[in-house]
């Protein structure tokens, strides 16, 4: 399980991508090697496929197996981030850190430095790749905001739904909106869960997005966003 206290980082990605799904993060593997990706070429969005992410915005890179305990595997934080291990599940956790919207554009800085701001929030994501499903991942396996599947992923075809349920610090997350490739397709209800109708074959993105206040003066709220991937036939 999770062996560490989350962290909130202050440390700059590219742009708040959890306010908008314009950008998305994704792991891809190559046999036993997860690497954290960043950019549009999963989303079908406009612009660059990849885009380099600043490598301390990394906080956490994680292994877990099918009963989804923490597993060891070797990992780099310098970008680009990557866990080399037997990982049923893949798990990233990053921080973007603040943002302000202010009269000139939107800065990656908390409102104490930004000057005068219309809105400003400190933005947190992860992203689980999950390759081998068991019932030890339909738990949450870290406080983070997070999706989980119900049933087995693998066994699904196109056209078929998927039950998730989102988890927040442990807890099932009531009125949280999940999207399916950048497009909102349901609010979790009071157990945390929601139905996904997958569309096509092959790799498949769930999104899920959470704004909560923020007792900082650096910024008035803080938005977890999430990202859970998987394949299907």
């Amino acid at each position: 399980m999770f062996r560490r206290r989350l962290q909130i980082l202050l440390l700059p990605l590219l742009v708040p991508v959890t306010a908008t799904w314009g950008h998305d993060l994704w792991i891809e593997r190559a046999a036993d090697l997860h690497t954290l990706a960043y950019g549009h070429e999963r989303s079908g969005h406009d612009g660059a496929g990849k885009l380099e992410y600043k490598a301390d915005s990394v906080r956490e890179a994680l292994c877990f197996d099918s009963a989804g305990k923490e597993t060891r595997a070797d990992r780099t934080l310098a970008y680009p981030a990557t866990l080399r291990g037997d990982c049923a599940a893949s798990w990233f956790l990053v921080s973007s850190g603040y943002w302000s919207k202010t009269p000139r554009g939107t800065r990656n800085l908390p409102r104490t430095e930004a000057g005068p701001s219309l809105d400003s929030w400190l933005s947190i994501e992860s992203v689980k790749r999950v390759d081998r499903w068991s019932a030890g991942l339909a738990k949450p396996l870290s406080p983070a905001l997070e999706l989980a599947p119900q049933t087995d992923p693998a066994n699904l075809k196109a056209g078929d739904k998927l039950t998730v349920r989102a988890f927040f610090q442990g807890k099932p997350a009531a009125d949280v909106t999940v999207a399916y490739f950048g497009k909102p397709r349901g609010v979790t209800d009071a157990d945390g869960r929601v139905n996904v109708r997958l569309a096509n074959p092959g790799f498949q993105l769930l999104q899920a997005s959470l704004t909560l206040p923020l007792a900082d003066a650096r910024a008035d709220k803080v938005i977890h966003g999430t990202n859970l991937q998987f394949e299907i036939r």
